[in-house]
């Protein structure tokens, strides 16, 4: 929480891709956005919680800090073939 903004999105960048990796199965793509969605939300609530003057950050404003630091997108990282193992 108390990284600076190109860590914290570091950390969750290769958060996102290890699991996409591990878990990007086919038919598996909505627990991948559930995912997705889940680790936003999450990094909106720590970046908050780091001042009393954040707290009044809205998505509005979280949208154009993830437009500087974006996150993966969820993507299928295997093939049927792949998935059949």
């Amino acid at each position: 929480m108390h990284e600076s903004l190109a860590a914290q999105h570091e950390w969750f960048a290769a958060v996102l891709r290890g699991h996409y990796g591990y878990y990007g199965r086919p038919h598996n793509y909505p627990a991948l956005n559930g995912f997705y969605r889940e680790v936003r939300r999450t990094w909106m609530r720590c970046l908050r919680r780091r001042s009393q003057k954040s707290r009044r950050m809205g998505w509005l404003e979280f949208e154009t800090l993830t437009a500087r630091f974006r996150l993966p997108v969820p993507r299928i990282t295997r093939t049927w073939a792949q998935a059949r193992i």
